[in-house]
């Protein structure tokens, strides 16, 4: 709240008055009883009494004993005094930390903002990342080529299951090569990534609900690859799968399991929930006879 009263007051002090909002109605209405703004003639509009500055400007003293200081050292940064939202930066620009290579999000935020999960309004000298780590499995010699030469991620799997690259490990790659796959299944449950009995040519990819960044990279670094998506058989998984289609360029294709009218009889799905989005013909599969196995 406190920073919200700030950017208020120097609003105040600076344009001589202020509008009308949700979030701060609570203060307008304890400036009022202070007689320090009376209501203009213009809608949702208060204004500053001119008596009432040196009240206002003593609060600010007392709120941040700096604020001038403050204010301009915003201003310098590029950012407005008058969002609350950017005091939280007066931290950051006070070090202005710089760090070279990368910086996590959150690790960036925290030493410019209010805290880690504020997000900073500097920017930073490093690359910023998410630090999302890649999990997959490939049974062809996909290579991945790196500053210190090239990973073979058809033998990684085979020696530890499965196959991991981290944002930054994939931000300093330098693409992929080798044996590429035909075919990448991304799939959204922990199970079909360990557990799917892949054909020859194959690469399936770990792509959790919409955290599906960086399995995105992956697939349009092997353009040529067909691709299909094994998610939730739902309105929500065919969202997902449509944005995934789009960010890749590839024709929507929805992996529909051989058992999948097996398990809709013996459970009595329900097609209704689905209506929505049976003009995408991959997931009338589900509901209807025609299916679509794995190659």
């Amino acid at each position: 709240m406190s920073d919200l009263e700030v950017s208020l007051l120097v609003r105040l002090v600076e344009t001589g008055q202020c509008k009308d909002a949700k979030r701060s109605a609570a203060l307008l209405h304890r400036f009022r009883q202070a007689k320090w703004i009376e209501l203009s003639t213009r809608a949702n509009t208060w204004l500053l009494r001119p008596e009432a500055i040196d009240a206002i400007t003593k609060r600010l003293d007392q709120l941040r004993p700096d604020w001038r200081a403050d204010i301009l050292l915003l201003r310098q940064g590029g950012l407005d005094p008058l969002d609350p939202n950017s005091l939280a930066a007066v931290v950051g620009l006070r070090s202005t930390p710089r760090v070279a290579g990368f910086v996590h999000r959150k690790t960036w935020n925290a030493a410019t903002a209010a805290g880690s999960k504020v997000p900073s309004r500097l920017q930073a000298s490093a690359t910023v990342t998410d630090d999302w780590s890649l999990r997959g499995r490939v049974n062809c010699a996909t290579l991945l080529a790196t500053q210190n030469g090239e990973v073979n991620l058809g033998e990684m799997t085979a020696a530890l299951t499965e196959f991991s690259i981290p944002d930054r490990g994939w931000r300093l790659a330098d693409g992929i090569r080798g044996e590429l796959p035909n075919l990448i299944l991304t799939v959204e449950n922990i199970g079909a990534l360990v557990d799917l009995h892949l054909p020859p040519s194959t690469m399936v990819l770990y792509s959790q609900g919409t955290a599906y960044k960086a399995a995105i990279e992956l697939l349009n670094a092997i353009p040529n690859a067909q691709w299909m998506h094994f998610g939730d058989l739902d309105p929500a998984g065919v969202t997902i799968a449509k944005r995934m289609a789009r960010l890749t360029h590839r024709p929507l294709r929805i992996y529909v399991p051989s058992f999948a009218m097996e398990c809709r009889d013996e459970y009595n799905v329900d097609p209704t929930p689905y209506e929505p989005a049976r003009d995408h013909q991959s997931l009338v599969e589900f509901l209807f006879p025609e299916l679509m196995p794995l190659p």
